[in-house]
């Protein structure tokens, strides 16, 4: 099984916009899918629960990991929501470092995503300690730190700023896994519960997924089965940007 938890612990990043286009793309590939949805907001299970009869991703499951109280979440919980799967997505909140930290110290691959501009950079630092407390966990369990990769997201085409955010990725932070970038076709597929790989004109922007989601199971790709559909169903002028850690 590959885990990618989509986590940034600051509001507006795209982390579930990311999260079920990714899982759409593994979907669509023939792979078991679930969406773990452990933000309070619940916006992947709508995006699911909303979606009409017949769609091709009739069979992605959507399961809610995590009630308004919740800090954390327990590795058993993960593992019972994600067990009998090829492929799972973790869709992170906002703010909750517990939850973040929980995530990570699951997950295969963390996908951090970075809006251009400077405010996804100052906020990121928290999300990063997030991420180092969780690799002491895994430390204590025997695993690497967890594998960690940036994606520029809601990039303006050709624009400088989308251009520095690749820049200060590559110089300050990880991994850069590739830019998405600002189209319309995200919003519509997102209010249609559909993916934008399910959209006949949004070409673009399914390449974009497509190219990020195979950088992201990069070996595993060889690993994952393909059994067909899910066995389970889903629930209800150059600028710098300094990274404070």
């Amino acid at each position: 099984m590959l885990v990618i938890a989509v986590l940034h612990q600051k509001g507006g990043s795209g982390k579930t916009t990311l999260a079920v286009n990714l899982a759409a793309a593994a979907h669509l590939e023939g792979l078991r899918t679930v969406v773990v949805d452990a933000d309070t907001q619940a916006s992947a299970l709508a995006w699911s629960a909303n979606r009409s009869e017949g769609s091709r991703l009739d069979g992605i499951a959507v399961l809610l990991a995590v009630s308004k109280s919740d800090r954390k979440i327990a590795p058993a919980r993960l593992r019972e929501l994600t067990d009998g799967y090829d492929v799972a997505i973790i869709d992170g909140p906002a703010r909750e470092s517990g939850i973040t930290r929980s995530a990570a110290a699951f997950a295969d691959v963390v996908l951090i995503p970075i809006a251009p501009g400077p405010t996804d950079f100052w906020a990121v630092s928290d999300t990063l300690e997030s991420l180092d407390a969780a690799d002491e966990i895994r430390a204590e369990l025997g695993r690497p730190p967890v594998r960690r990769a940036f994606v520029v997201n809601a990039a303006r085409i050709g624009t400088v700023l989308a251009r520095d955010a690749q820049t200060e990725i590559e110089a300050n932070l990880g991994p850069f896994t590739g830019v998405v970038h600002h189209r319309m076709a995200f919003p519509v597929a997102l209010n249609r519960s559909e993916s934008v790989l399910t959209l006949p004109v949004a070409t673009e922007a399914a390449a974009e997924i497509e190219r990020l989601w195979r950088a992201l199971k990069g070996n595993h790709g060889t690993q994952l089965k393909k059994p067909g559909k899910a066995t389970r169903s889903g629930g209800a002028r150059r600028r710098r940007f300094a990274v404070r850690r």
